[in-house]
C-alpha cells in the first residue's frame, strides 16, 4: 500500500516551536478565540469591547475584537464563562474556534520584509478587514501592542505548512532553528 506520510514533514511540538533569525523571531501564542456574527455593535456594547483591529491594525491588551468582515469578527480572551456558544436574542452568534484556530507570533525588524514575501497587501493601506492571505492561506493578520508583534491565526490543520514556509525565508538559515 502506497505510503503518502513519508512526505510530510512532522508537525512542529508547537508548546516549545520557534524560529529564530537575526531580524525576527517566531513562537506560537495559546488564545482563546470566538467568532461572533450578526449584530457586532450590540455585541461589543454587551461585552465591553472598544473599536474592532482591521487588517494589520493594532491590538491591545489579552481582550480585544478583531474585524474579519461586516457582519464578523475575532474575539480575543473573551472566556466560555463569560458567554456560551449559539444564539443569543440580543442579536448575534458565538462559536468557539479556539481549537480549530492557531496563533503565530512573530517580532523583529524583519516583519515588514515578511509581510511583502507573505501577503500581496500594500502594509500602508490594509483596508478594514484583517482575513487575507498570508503565504497563500486565508488568514487572520494584525499586530499586537506587546513588542509589537504580528499575530496571525491559521487554521491548525495548515499551520504546519505556514510553518515550513516561514522556515524557508531568508530570515531564518538551517543553524537557527529551533524546535
Amino acid at each position: 500500500m502506497l505510503d503518502n506520510s513519508r512526505k510530510w514533514q512532522p508537525e512542529p511540538d508547537w508548546a516549545t516551536a520557534s524560529l529564530q533569525g537575526p531580524t525576527i523571531q517566531v513562537r506560537t501564542v495559546v488564545g482563546v478565540q470566538r467568532l461572533v456574527s450578526g449584530d457586532l455593535d450590540r455585541f461589543r456594547a454587551d461585552h465591553a469591547f472598544g473599536e474592532d483591529v482591521g487588517g494589520l491594525g493594532e491590538a491591545v491588551g489579552e481582550r480585544y475584537t478583531v474585524r474579519l468582515a461586516r457582519d464578523r469578527l475575532l474575539a480575543v480572551g473573551l472566556a466560555a464563562s463569560e458567554l456560551s456558544d449559539g444564539w443569543h436574542p440580543e442579536g448575534y452568534a458565538v462559536t468557539s474556534v479556539s481549537s480549530a484556530m492557531r496563533i503565530l507570533e512573530m517580532r523583529g525588524a524583519g516583519l515588514r520584509d515578511l509581510l511583502a514575501r507573505a501577503t500581496t497587501i500594500d502594509p500602508d493601506n490594509p483596508g478594514p478587514s484583517a482575513s487575507m492571505l498570508f503565504c497563500g492561506i486565508t488568514s487572520i493578520v494584525y499586530f499586537h501592542a506587546d513588542g509589537p508583534a504580528l499575530r496571525v491565526h491559521v487554521d491548525r490543520g495548515l499551520a504546519a505548512y505556514v510553518w515550513a514556509w516561514l522556515e524557508c525565508q531568508p530570515p531564518f538559515s538551517a543553524e537557527s532553528r529551533e524546535r
